[in-house]
Order: structure tokens, then sequence, then C-alpha cells
């Protein structure tokens, strides 16, 4: 029996691969945005380095150096090469193509992470690590070339993001949530007012906002204020309510807490100056008084090549913090794990089970207490680091 060949299919040496055409999404730089628009004084501050913008020029350069080796790469493994900048042609452009890398930062992989209805995988590249964190790019310039090599040869298989759909009024908004959305007063000092229902219960709130992530979200802007941290393959979202307005010895319900892939939160405004925005500041719609939102899981997740493992960190760091015996051994061992290691284990490309294995067990050493573990853990993970060249 003679076997076709799917024609999707391509040889490079390595062995069978599905990637022929690849859309590489091309972030524009700060300093392009000033040359664009003709800014002189602030070109000029740049090339004197001043405070505030003294690292403007050595991004940009990273981000060139960057974006000539990923294309390089990608045409040298001798896949077709589709650069874009604008996402105007992206519909025309998306049905034929079978992998999307995007060369910039967390807002260009969030960028494409609102236009992709299928599930052709997105591979996010940090173009400039010296002033961006990348928390959605597997790899830098420096670990590229193993990476999609690793990938070619399905060594390393991307994964489903859970993503949020927000419906205004009986309305679908156009963006999956990757990230989060921030339900708000439209100033910063405004009083965020509105009703929220899950499960069937509602409570009236009163406060400076409620953030509603999705799972690789959570290690954010969520974190940041205290709300839950879930694994980047969770299946559920969270929520959390901002500084909130309580009356003596009020406790009031759904101040936090986790809505599982097929339940639905509800909110209703009681604000005139209502506002959500999505993913950052760039994407923002009205929510006066009155109006109807309804948060729930989307029915297309987004593919993407990330670490399967990259929240464990965040979780340790949230179970010592939560530690009761261990007083100061468990802040201290959260801080360098929050500040040093997570940092760390996400610009090394691609973390494995292994990091998630070598975490557990550091939970597990600092549990009982153990000062041998614990030296053992963190020479575990020291040493892990160095054969990943971090």
């Amino acid at each position: 029996m003679q076997t076709r060949t799917n024609p999707r299919e391509r040889d490079r040496g390595g062995g069978k691969h599905r990637y022929r055409k690849v859309l590489v999404l091309v972030k524009e730089t700060y300093l392009e945005q000033v040359l664009k628009a003709g800014d002189e004084a602030q070109l000029a501050d740049i090339r004197a380095r001043r405070s505030g913008v003294e690292s403007v020029q050595a991004s940009h350069l990273e981000h060139e150096e960057t974006l000539a080796l990923v294309v390089k790469t990608l045409e040298s493994a001798g896949l077709e090469v589709v650069p874009v900048r604008q996402l105007d042609d992206f519909a025309r452009l998306v049905p034929d193509v079978d992998l999307i890398v995007t060369v910039g930062g967390d807002g260009t992989f969030l960028r494409i992470s609102h236009e992709v209805q299928t599930a052709v995988p997105v591979l996010g590249v940090n173009s400039a690590p010296i002033t961006s964190f990348g928390h959605f790019c597997l790899t830098d310039r420096h670990g590229f070339p193993a990476v999609l090599a690793a990938i070619l040869r399905s060594e390393i298989q991307p994964i489903k993001l859970l993503r949020l759909r927000l419906t205004l009024n009986g309305v679908q908004l156009r963006e999956p949530v990757l990230n989060e959305v921030l339900v708000a007063h439209k100033h910063p000092a405004g009083t965020s007012r509105y009703q929220i229902s899950v499960r069937g219960k509602s409570a009236n709130h009163k406060g400076s906002g409620l953030l509603i992530a999705a799972p690789s979200g959570s290690t954010g802007f969520l974190r940041s204020e205290g709300g839950p941290v879930l694994p980047i393959t969770s299946r559920c979202f969270a929520y959390q309510k901002r500084a909130p307005f309580l009356r003596l010895f009020e406790k009031q319900v759904f101040l936090k807490g986790t809505v599982k892939a097929g339940e639905t939160m509800r909110l209703v405004s009681q604000m005139q100056g209502g506002k959500l925005f999505v993913d950052g500041e760039h994407i923002e719609y009205d929510f006066p008084r009155g109006a109807i939102l309804t948060v729930e899981a989307a029915e297309q997740d987004l593919v993407a090549f990330v670490d399967p493992g990259c929240h464990t960190p965040y979780l340790l760091e949230r179970k010592l913090y939560n530690l009761p015996l261990l007083g100061s051994w468990s802040k201290a061992a959260a801080a360098i794990l929050g500040r040093t290691l997570a940092p760390k284990l996400h610009q090394a490309g691609s973390t494995t089970g292994a990091t998630a294995a070598a975490s557990a067990d550091g939970f597990t050493a600092l549990k009982n207490g153990k000062t041998s573990a614990i030296k053992a853990w963190f020479s575990r993970m020291r040493n892990s680091l160095k054969k990943r060249n971090v």
C-alpha cells in the first residue's frame, strides 16, 4: 500500500513537520513611533539617554537584531515567512498560515491573541528582554533557533489557553480576553459600583473596580491585587475586587474567587461613567448605568507555545506565604521565587515538567522545615538554570 504524504508536511532533515508558512507579527518600537511622529525634542532626549528614555535606543537595536535572527532562522528551516506590522490584512492571510510568531513583548502577543479564531499556534519571541518581561514569550533571540528546531521535531507541543468571552448588552465583544478585563469607573478616583452575580447569587459592590482574569493573566494584575493564581492550563477564570468599600463589620461576598468554564459571571453597572478595559489600556468600552456584562469561557481557546509549568513558581510563592509555621523562612523563600527564580525560569525559554517537580520538592522541603532539604532544593534549581544558560 502506498502511503499518501500530507502536502503540508515537509521534511527538513530532522523529520517531517506540518509547518510551511509562518506569519511574523512585528512590534513597532517606541523609537520607531517617535521617528514616525517627527518628535525632534524626544529624539534629542533619546540620543542624550536622558532619564525616562535612556534604554529606548538599546531596546530598539536589540529588537532589530532579534527580528533579523528570527527571519533568518525561519528561512533557513525552509519556511515561507510573511512579515506583518499591521493587522489589517490578518483575516486574509491567516487561513493559509501554519504558525504565527510574534516578535515583541506581551503587548504584541496580546494583539494577535485577539485576532486568532482558529487552531493556528502562536509562538512569542521576546525581542528586547532589557525592557520587556515577556510573560507570554517562550524564548528570546538567544534561544529561538533551538526552540524552533524542537518545535519542528515535535519535541515542544503547543497548549490550549482559555480565553474569556465578553457579552455587553447582548452583543459579543470582538476581543477574546487572554489577560484580564478591568471593570471600573472611567476616573481612577471614582467609585466603581456594580451588581455581581455568580451561580445564582448576587451582591452589590462598591470599591475601585473588579478584575476578572483568564488563567494566563492570573499572575499579572490579578496577582498584584492579591487575587487567585491559577495554573496556565486551568479551565476556570478568577476574579478579585479592588479596594472594597465595606461598612463597619460588613462581610461581603464575591470579593475574590474562581468561575469554572461553562459557568457565567454577570455584572450590572451602577455607574454613570463605567468602563471596561480589555487586556490593558488600549481597548475600552463604555459600561454605563444599567448596562449588563456577561463573562464566560470563550468557545475557541488560543493554541500557543508557552511553558505549561510557567505559573508553578507563582503558585509555590502563594503556598509559601500561606504556611503558618515557617515565618521568615517562607517569606524569604517566596521572595526569592517571586523576584529572582520566576523571571529567570521564564527567560530561559521552555521549562519542563522537571521544573514543576523541583518546585513541588521545594514546597515539601520548606513545609517540613528541614534545612538540608531546603539547601538541596535550591542547589537543584540553580543547577537547572545553569544547564539552560540562565
